[in-house]
Order: C-alpha cells, then structure tokens, then sequence
C-alpha cells in the first residue's frame, strides 16, 4: 500500500482496533465466552478453541488481500477466554522507486506471505527481491528484523538478535545519513 494511503488510513484502523477490543470484553459477549469456554471442555485437551476478527484490505489489482488487523479470543488450559492479537507491526520499503507500507510478513509488492525476507531475499510470489528492486526503509533504529533492537548507521549491528542492516538490503532516512549501495536510487 502506498504511504499516503496507509498513513491517511492507519488512525481509522487503530479507532477500530479500539472498538474491536471494547466489544470482545463487554458484558454483551458473555455468552459467547462462555461458549467458548463450553466447546473448549468438549473437544478435549487435543484440541484449543480460538474466536478471530480479522480485518483485510483488498486491492482489486492484487489477488492477495492485505490483513491489517487480527485479534480475538482464546481459550487458556482451565477454559477461561483472553484476547489474543495476531498483528504484525507496519514496515515501511522502498519498492522500484515508491515507498510501500505492509504488514511485515508480507511483500510490499505483491501483498502474499513473506516471513523471512532476510533468509529468502526472493518473494515466493513475485519478482520482489530484499537488496534487489525492494528495500528496507529504515525510519527509526527499531531492528527490522527482531523489532526489539535498535541498529544506526554507524552501529548497523543489532545488539539483541545479529542482524546487520547492509547498505544493500536497507535505505536509511528521518535524520539518519542515507548511505545506499552503489546504483540505487530511492
């Protein structure tokens, strides 16, 4: 999704995430929970009961719908629900030339499941390539790949996972010194 779009949509998906949450812990979900909690004992320990709400955003020029919000209930051992969320956190890229915003897990070209960008530089569903025609773009020292460390330009190794953010996999901005492999233009 382009970045105008994301960011002119990205309150009234969180106004929504807000409601979501109020809705599957009120009072009037009570039933439901118990429910839950009812087909949870009658499947046995085998078996877990989970209960989503997923919202996707669709493009009618892509096949693949773009889940932009995913929670819901769970069950835990003695039956009792809890809200699970299953989002994963916005990343921004450069893609041939455009900034794309997606969930993280996905190929900001194409939209399709792509977990390990940084074990499989090639989108299994298109021709996107980490370090290729696709780029990280790095806004904030947050470690792309484990999200709770931080990497800089001048200390591009995370601390807590590894992860090196090359100059041919990354395009750094907000006040960090753009250092871009050699050909690249963002």
């Amino acid at each position: 999704m382009d970045e105008f779009t994301f960011d002119s949509a990205d309150h009234l998906i969180e106004e929504i995430a807000v409601l979501v949450d109020q809705v599957l812990t009120s009072d009037q979900l009570g039933a439901l929970r118990d429910r839950l909690s009812q087909l949870n004992k009658a499947i046995g320990d085998r078996y877990s009961v989970s209960f989503s709400v997923t919202l996707e955003i669709s493009d009618r020029d892509r096949a693949a719908a773009l889940p932009v919000l995913n929670t819901g209930l769970s069950l835990s051992e003695d039956g009792v629900a809890f809200q699970t969320w299953g989002d994963a956190l916005p990343q921004r890229y450069v893609v041939e030339g455009q900034v794309q915003v997606v969930p993280n897990d996905r190929c900001p070209k194409c939209w399709e499941v792509w977990a390990a960008k940084f074990e499989k530089l090639g989108c299994p569903s298109c021709d996107a390539t980490l370090g290729g025609n696709c780029k990280i773009l790095l806004d904030s020292g947050i470690c792309p790949n484990c999200e709770l460390g931080t990497v800089a330009v001048d200390e591009p190794k995370c601390a807590q996972c590894g992860f090196e953010a090359a100059p041919e996999l990354v395009v750094w901005e907000c006040g960090q010194p753009t250092v871009p492999s050699p050909g690249w233009e963002p």
